[in-house]
């Protein structure tokens, strides 16, 4: 058996397990909540929780299953030389909050959202703070996953192309979860999240490194987390054109993504770390 094959069967054992303990866990919150009216806490999702749920098992589960099935370290995955690659991690991250902001400026040029900074209290610096944490542990959890372990095996059996096609479907299936209320409202958020996943596997592929599409993830995720600080959206009909409030949801996002593309090829293939071509 191959070994894309035995990660397969891997996969999708994870993800059912993921699923049964994401309905205990949301059945399970329900019941308290209704114990306890009185807690002004607001139940989440059953949408977040099995994200939440699925993440946490599949990186414990990836470790047990790269030491024990592939015989080999996490770190090889290309976690090493952090002396030398730190740069890749924080121009990443930068990278990511330049290019997802200009979709936020973009909407606001448009009028499809106004900029109205919130006045920072202590709270609101504390939790700047926290989300940058979670938004790196974020990145190191789903990079390790989905271009550490899925593209770099697809890539050893089919080639890097039809590799990160394949990678960035499971990339936005995983985190597209969530009842199918509006087609045409959904739809545009999964093109826009095979858009980032396909992004991040380029990243990866020309570095051959997991830092700076850690980076570019964390950048991404914080913009999405901090925008509500800054800018507040208008209602609209064009949600295709202009998406949501994920930002990767409509026309306007997706061109800027093959921007960054463009120019992620253009920075490696002019750089020797991409010195060989690389068709996007």
């Amino acid at each position: 058996m191959t070994l894309s094959k035995k990660f397969s069967i891997f996969f999708a054992i994870i993800i059912s397990v993921s699923f049964a303990i994401g309905i205990a866990l949301y059945y399970l919150q329900n019941y308290l909540h209704s114990q306890n009216p009185n807690v002004e806490l607001k139940p989440f999702t059953f949408t977040k929780i099995l994200s939440r749920t699925a993440t946490i098992i599949l990186f414990f589960s990836l470790i047990w299953f790269r030491k024990k099935i592939d015989k080999k370290s996490i770190s090889s995955l290309g976690l090493e030389q952090f002396a030398k690659k730190r740069n890749e991690l924080l121009i990443g991250f930068f990278v990511g909050i330049i290019s997802l902001s200009l979709v936020v400026t973009t909407k606001v040029i448009f009028g499809v959202s106004t900029w109205a900074p919130k006045e920072f209290t202590n709270n609101d610096w504390f939790f700047s703070i926290y989300f940058l944490l979670v938004v790196f542990v974020i990145g190191f959890v789903e990079e390790l996953f989905f271009r550490g372990y899925l593209l770099q095996s697809f890539v050893t059996e089919w080639g890097e192309k039809k590799a990160a096609i394949i990678t960035s479907l499971f990339f936005s299936l995983t985190h597209f979860i969530r009842p199918i209320t509006d087609i045409l409202v959904l739809l545009p958020e999964m093109i826009g999240l095979f858009f980032v996943g396909y992004a991040l596997s380029y990243a990866w592929i020309y570095t051959r490194s997991l830092y700076l599409p850690i980076g570019i993830h964390a950048g991404w995720v914080y913009v999405v987390k901090m925008q509500k600080m800054f800018v507040d959206p208008v209602p609209h009909d064009l949600h295709w054109f202009f998406g949501g409030d994920r930002l990767v949801t409509g026309a306007v996002a997706w061109m800027f993504m093959f921007m960054f593309l463009y120019g992620l090829k253009r920075v490696f293939e002019e750089s020797p770390i991409g010195s060989k071509s690389i068709h996007l």
